[in-house]
């Protein structure tokens, strides 16, 4: 079991607000990459992270085709960062979709009025630092 610590559940639940970066890295099933920026992502339970996906843009076809991710979160000015990979999954519509959507970040809603994003949620299976290759944690 991944164990989050408490300074990555603030850090990532505040990166947002905080103007730190957290990017989801995705790849299609013939292994064509993307990343993009995520306005919310948050620690969902002691195996998993959370996002909201409103853009329905080439990480939603990606995520469909092949769920293996990469997401980044960086702080610059005290260069501390992770690596998170895992396994995501897309909840459309239910109560996960729900759950997620109620822990979103208001200004990340804002910019879906008429709710019509997914949450994603992410099984993560290894931590690693966002510089070098020191593995912070694996499942």
């Amino acid at each position: 079991m991944i164990k989050f610590t408490d300074e990555m559940k603030e850090r990532l639940g505040s990166a947002f607000r905080e103007r730190k970066v957290c990017m989801l890295g995705t790849a299609s099933r013939e292994g064509a990459p993307n990343i993009s920026f995520r306005g919310s992502l948050f620690v969902f339970d002691e195996d998993h992270l959370a996002t909201w996906e409103r853009s329905f843009q080439s990480s939603v076809d990606n995520l469909e085709e092949n769920p293996n991710v990469v997401i980044l979160y960086v702080d610059f000015s005290s260069r501390l960062g992770w690596r998170f990979y895992g396994q995501a999954t897309m909840h459309k519509t239910g109560e996960t979709r729900q759950r997620i959507m109620e822990r979103t970040i208001k200004d990340e809603l804002d910019k879906d009025p008429e709710r019509k994003g997914y949450g994603v949620l992410i099984r993560v299976d290894r931590i690693r630092r966002f510089s070098g290759d020191e593995i912070v944690q694996e499942r």
